[in-house]
This record gives C-alpha cells, structure tokens and sequence, in this order.
C-alpha cells in the first residue's frame, strides 16, 4: 500500500489513526510536531500527508507551506488535512498551496480511508 506521514499533536489521535492505517496495510511513520513532520517528510519522500492543522510551534499550514515553496518536486504529493476549524476563509487562506483534502475532527475514519484510497489510486495513475 501506501507510505504515509501522519503529522497529529495529540498522541491519542495519532495513534488511533496509526492504528487504523496500518490495519489497511499502510506503512505509517508518526510525526508529533510540524518540525518533527518537516524533516520526516523530506527522508521519508512519503506517499501521502496527513497532518493536523492546528499544532504548537509549526502549524500544519507551514509545513505544507515549506514544502510546496523550497521542494517543488514534491508538489504532487497528496496532503490532507485534519481540523476542527470549520470556517472557510480559513481553507481559502492556503488554496493556492493546493493541499488534496481537508476532514474535520473528530475524524470520520470510513471518510478518511476512502480520501486515501482515491488519491493513491489517483496519484499512481499519473505516473
């Protein structure tokens, strides 16, 4: 399956997510931090994102900001994101570093693993 970062502040979330992910047969790495998540992401090279948006210190809107500005060969990995912000001048605010998705917490798991699935599969028939 897919290699998957999972950027999430909240060790219960995370791991409940880690869990289910792996449980579908994604490699997962785990990331608490946008700094942690940053550097992971640029050793990993990882199929798809998912990371909080709302995080101490580097918010999950940087690390996708860092990536997409210093390392444009990463453009087309998927992002998405995980918020309970549910304002849409929020989501308006990054549209332009393209992120895939956004789900809001609590997370849905049917909802996210069909949003993985769909953009793995979108993303290997690209190549």
């Amino acid at each position: 399956m897919a290699k998957i970062l999972l950027i999430e502040d909240e060790a219960p979330v995370r791991e409940m997510l880690t869990d289910e992910l792996t449980v579908q047969g994604h490699k997962v790495v785990e990331a608490s931090t946008g700094e942690e998540g940053l550097k992971k992401f640029l050793e990993l090279e990882p199929d798809l994102v998912v990371c909080d948006r709302a995080m101490p210190g580097m918010s999950g809107y940087e690390v996708l900001e860092r990536i997409r500005g210093a390392h444009p060969q990463f453009e087309d990995i998927p992002f998405i994101f995980l918020t309970a912000l549910t304002d849409p001048r929020d989501k308006a605010a990054v549209e332009h570093l393209k992120p895939a998705a956004y789900i809001e917490k609590p997370v849905d798991f049917k909802v996210l693993v069909e949003k993985i699935k769909a953009l793995i599969q979108s993303a290997s028939k690209n190549i």
